[in-house]
């Protein structure tokens, strides 16, 4: 994803307030590549409400890959985290801390049943079972091949939130606040629903993103809703993500 800066929404995007100071909103995390921003978009207990799971999340399942991308930074820059955070690896009972060097270039992400809107599926009694993909980002060639290993998912509706808080953001910087009735995946960003895998999942199995950037985003229309297509770490090899974003409106004759 290139650098933008998208024009302003004189509101915030997630309760639509009009007073009060606003912030500006990354569409994808900064610590995740993330060069996109909507410039005054959330007002402050929205940025806070909507970042708390968001911020869990990038703290375990997000670990390996923010830290390579640091390191990244750093080579470029002078800049990046001044201590590794500790690892487990593939094989291994226990966390160990690495050289950047031997830090692993390939972690594990979780993939999930498709969304429930889609698949007409209840994904409010469970979550949908899910298994992962090996994604391994290029960054130079490691001293040896460590793999990062794979965790049960520790809280898998904070991970679906934080897809479904990127995917509601980059749907607004397309289309705007009004170009669809996003009401029902902003009540799920606020708190009032929980029923995060009703609109998160993933595409069918051997449906990969091509390789032209670390992340890439469409817009789609399925099966009468509108959804985002979200290669998260398609440079990785991550298979898609697929957010429902709105229904469709109704057309007349």
């Amino acid at each position: 994803m290139h650098r933008a800066s998208h024009a302003t929404l004189g509101r915030c995007m997630y309760c639509l307030a009009t007073r009060g100071p606003l912030t500006e909103e990354h569409l994808i995390p900064r610590s995740l590549g993330g060069r996109l921003t909507l410039r005054d978009a959330a007002c402050e207990p929205c940025r806070r409400l909507t970042g708390r799971l968001e911020q869990a999340t990038l703290a375990r399942e997000f670990a390996v890959p923010k830290t390579l991308l640091a390191l990244k930074r750093r080579r470029a820059r002078g800049k990046g985290p001044s201590r590794l955070p500790p690892v487990i690896l593939e094989g291994d009972a226990a966390a160990t801390t690495l050289t950047a060097a031997d830090f692993p270039r390939t972690f594990p992400l979780p993939v999930f049943e498709r969304a429930g809107l889609l698949a007409s599926a209840d994904r409010t009694t469970a979550p949908p079972s899910s298994g992962t993909v090996a994604c391994t980002l290029a960054l130079g060639s490691p001293t040896r091949r460590n793999v990062a290993a794979t965790l049960p998912l520790a809280d898998p509706p904070a991970y679906g939130y934080a897809i479904a808080k990127w995917a509601y953001a980059l749907a607004v910087a397309e289309h705007g606040l009004h170009a669809h009735d996003m009401q029902p995946l902003r009540d799920l960003l606020l708190g009032r629903r929980d029923d995060v895998f009703a609109f998160v999942g993933n595409e069918a199995a051997g449906q990969a993103a091509a390789r032209n950037a670390l992340h890439e985003a469409s817009l789609h229309e399925v099966d009468g809703w509108v959804t985002l297509r979200l290669a998260l770490f398609a440079a990785a090899g991550m298979r898609p993500y697929e957010v429902v974003i709105a229904r469709l409106a109704a057309t007349g004759a």
